[in-house]
C-alpha cells in the first residue's frame, strides 16, 4: 500500500465498500432498529412484526448513502492513517495490540461526526412513516437546532469505540494468525471479529437507538437521558431489552462489515494490478 493512505485509490477502496455494504443491509438495518424501540413486557416481538410492508424496509436509505460512504472512508482512512503515524513516529509496530486500539479509536472519534447525524435520521425514518428525508431534516433543525443532528454522539462513542477495538483486535490478530492474504480469510476474519464486537455493543446501542429516537417527541424518556433510560427499560422490561435486536443487528452488521472488509482488503490487495490495467487502457486510448 502507499504511504500516502489518502490517495484517490485508498477512497476509492474504502467508498466502494461502504456503498455495496449499505445498500445490501439496509433493510435488515431496519428492522434492528425497529426491534429495539419497541416497549413491551410482555411478547417479544418478531422479526416479521417489523418488516412489514417491506417498501418501507429502505426507508433512511438515501441520507444513510450520502453520510454513511464519506463517514466510512474517513474510518478507514484515519485507521490506516494512525497505525502508519504511530509507527513511522513513535516506532509502535503495526501489529501490536496497542496499535490496533489506538487507531480504533481514533477512527472512531472522527467518523463519528458524520455517522452520528446519518443514525439520527435514519433511526427516525425507519420508525416514523409521516416524514421525508428533507421534512425530517427541517423539522430537527427547526425543532432541535443543529446540536440535534449529533443527538447521541458522545453516546455513540460510548456504544462504538469499545465496538471498534474489540473488533479490530479480533480481526487483526486472526489475520496474523491465519497468515493468508485471501478474501476467504478476510470474510472468516471479519464475521469472527464482528459477531465478538456486536455482542458487548449491543446494550449500549439499544439505549442509544431509544434516546435518538424518543428526541423527535421530546417526551419524558427523551428529557431523563440514557442512564434514566436504560435503568427504566431493566425495571419495566427486564434485561432482555438491553438485547433486544441482537440478532437483527447481527444479521446487519455481519454482512455489513464483512462485505465492506472483504472489497476493502481486496481492493487494497490489487491496487497494482487495477492501476496498472487503467493505465494500460488510457495509454492504448
Amino acid at each position: 500500500m502507499s504511504r500516502n493512505t489518502l490517495d484517490g485509490y485508498y477512497l476509492f477502496s474504502s467508498s466502494t465498500a461502504a456503498l455495496v455494504a449499505r445498500i445490501v443491509t439496509h433493510p435488515v438495518d431496519t428492522i434492528k432498529t425497529r426491534l429495539q424501540i419497541i416497549n413491551t413486557t410482555t411478547k417479544i416481538p418478531s422479526i416479521f412484526s417489523v418488516a412489514f410492508p417491506l417498501t418501507t424496509l429502505y426507508r433512511g436509505l438515501p441520507v444513510s448513502m450520502l453520510l454513511s460512504v464519506p463517514a466510512l472512508s474517513a474510518y478507514l482512512s484515519c485507521y490506516e492513517w494512525t497505525k502508519q503515524t504511530l509507527n513511522t513516529r513513535y516506532k509502535l509496530s503495526r501489529d501490536t495490540v496497542m496499535s490496533h486500539l489506538l487507531s480504533a479509536c481514533a477512527a472512531e472519534v472522527v467518523a463519528g461526526a458524520l455517522f452520528t447525524p446519518m443514525e439520527v435520521m435514519k433511526n427516525r425514518l425507519q420508525t416514523q412513516q409521516k416524514d421525508s428525508t428533507i421534512t425530517l431534516a427541517k423539522t430537527i433543525a427547526e425543532t432541535e437546532g443543529f446540536r440535534g443532528f449529533f443527538r447521541g454522539y458522545w453516546m455513540g462513542m460510548a456504544v462504538f469505540v469499545p465496538h471498534s477495538m474489540i473488533y479490530f483486535v479480533t480481526y487483526e490478530s486472526m489475520k496474523q494468525w491465519m497468515n493468508e492474504s485471501h478474501f476467504q480469510t478476510y470474510m472468516l476474519c471479519s464475521t469472527v471479529a464482528g459477531v465478538t464486537s456486536i455482542a458487548v455493543s449491543t446494550p449500549l446501542d439499544t439505549i442509544k437507538t431509544r434516546w435518538q429516537v424518543s428526541a423527535a417527541d421530546q417526551g419524558q424518556q427523551f428529557r431523563q437521558g440514557p442512564i434514566a433510560i436504560a435503568k427504566n427499560m431493566i425495571k419495566q422490561e427486564g434485561r432482555v431489552a438491553l438485547t433486544r435486536g441482537l440478532l437483527a443487528r447481527i444479521a446487519c452488521g455481519i454482512p455489513s462489515t464483512t462485505i465492506s472488509m472483504t472489497i476493502f482488503e481486496v481492493l487494497k490487495d490489487s491496487r497494482e494490478k487495477i492501476l496498472g490495467n487503467v493505465g494500460k487502457t488510457f495509454a492504448i486510448q
